[in-house]
């Protein structure tokens, strides 16, 4: 892509001189340049993205990138989830825009598409199911991104990316003139969008190819020259991944062709479907490279979860943040959780498996999969000593959330969470008044036959 002209300097607009010092060019393209900055209010790094000045020139062919401007100034501020980058601030005027974003030191996923920098598949697939999560979030919002390649994924950390750059996005719920239809990258583009049909099917196919790159170093289908590409992608048949690399399993091949199948019938119906699916193919990778895995797939854990109905009250940011704050493992029977008398430092959820609560040696409860335990004392200034031994009946997968680490999330995050804790108390409560009057009925009716 071109640089901007030289003779046209890059001006920060009006006003964004007094906020943001900025400290370096990250990047130049075609339409705008982004620099690292500071945030002299909110005392953070950030990337700031300006607009070249030639896109405010009234020649023809910039009507389109101001339009594309215009469309993720547009959007900003409307989509907030874990694995989309944050935009905290954008403006957009009759000679200037910007954007600014939350800075990611690691650059986009482009340097992992090449046959000699390729992430173990676990990791892909791990990545892959994270920006699926996203994408499915901001098609809920009604948004379709439309452009999704490696050059829109910065990469944040090992199995981690988020989605950027949303200029090309369709706002469903939106009929206004901003829409921007002409517009994508080529070798990404769903057969549908070549007649502008735009489906959330668009974005399922283009990640499929995205996965490809990651998975071989190559596209799916590539050509020397757009025409050829087209018709490639409208007519040709796509090489099996073993004819790239033979170590890649023939069930990644079945995932690929419903991502990038050219029918809409074919292909993913939806993004939950193929949610389903990368869960499943996360969960078979991370056992294939690691005979015995102590830490379940992230997606894995996402996905159960999420059909917790003990969490249903959270949404997917808060959900994406429980899960990065707790710690899990697969453990096996006979395994202690908390023992009777030590200090309270955590809770816990039992998401498969079952446990026994017991006190003084004398079995108390069992616990069923979804039980949370040992969340009272989060709410204690001073937590109080454990007042019972749990530990593990069977084989099964625990989650643990140091309170430290609860006390420190976003404030969203642990209102929800205090209320499923106080309603779990209350509930038991109830049982164990329950209890109590029954025993107390048993023995008055013992009385009175004596």
């Amino acid at each position: 892509m071109p640089n901007h002209n030289a003779s046209d300097p890059i001006r920060l607009p009006a006003g964004l001189s007094q906020r943001y010092e900025v400290r370096g060019e990250l990047g130049c393209g075609a339409t705008g340049t982004v620099f690292l900055a500071w945030d002299t209010f909110s005392q953070r790094e950030v990337a700031l993205k300006v607009a070249h000045p030639q896109v405010f020139r009234d020649e023809p062919d910039q009507l389109l990138v101001r339009k594309a401007w215009l469309n993720e100034v547009h959007l900003a501020g409307n989509l907030h989830h874990p694995y989309i980058v944050e935009v905290y601030d954008a403006g957009f005027g009759d000679d200037s825009a910007y954007l600014v974003m939350e800075y990611l030191p690691h650059g986009t996923l482009q340097p992992y598409t090449k046959p000699d920098n390729l992430k173990p598949v676990s990791e892909v697939l791990e990545i892959a199911y994270k920006c699926a999560s996203a994408l499915d979030y901001a098609c809920r919002a009604g948004i379709i991104h439309r452009d999704i390649k490696p050059a829109n994924l910065q990469y944040v950390g090992p199995g981690e990316a988020k989605v950027c750059d949303f200029g090309a996005a369709y706002w469903s719920r939106d009929d206004s003139a901003t829409q921007v239809m002409d517009i994508g990258s080529l070798a990404y583009m769903a057969p549908e969008l070549f007649r502008q049909w735009v489906t959330p099917q668009a974005d399922i196919y283009a990640l499929g190819v995205v996965m490809h790159q990651l998975l071989t170093g190559k596209r799916p289908f590539d050509a020397p020259d757009q025409a050829s590409l087209m018709y490639k992608v409208l007519n040709g048949e796509r090489e099996p991944l073993s004819s790239f690399r033979p170590d890649l399993p023939p069930s990644l091949d079945a995932l690929l062709d419903k991502m990038l199948a050219r029918s809409l019938e074919d292909r993913f119906a939806n993004w939950p479907a193929a949610l389903s699916a990368l869960t499943t193919h996360c969960a078979s990778a991370s056992i294939a490279h690691k005979a015995v895995e102590e830490r379940p797939a992230e997606a894995e854990l996402y996905d159960e979860l999420r059909r917790l109905p003990l969490l249903e009250s959270l949404n997917d940011a808060q959900l994406w943040e429980l899960l990065r704050i707790s710690r899990w493992r697969k453990v096996p029977a006979k395994t202690v959780f908390m023992k009777e008398g030590d200090n309270a430092r955590s809770c816990y959820l039992l998401l498969k498996g079952e446990a026994r609560v017991s006190q003084q040696g004398k079995l108390m409860a069992l616990l069923d999969p979804g039980t949370l335990f040992g969340e009272l004392a989060f709410a204690e200034e001073i937590p109080s000593p454990r007042a019972a031994t749990v530990i593990a009946a069977s084989d099964g997968i625990i989650g643990k959330w140091p309170y430290a680490r609860l006390h420190s999330a976003s404030p969203e995050l642990q209102t929800k969470m205090l209320k499923i804790f106080f309603r779990l108390a209350t509930e038991r409560l109830k049982q164990s008044d329950e209890r109590y009057l029954r025993l107390y009925r048993q023995h008055g009716q013992g009385e009175e036959t004596a």
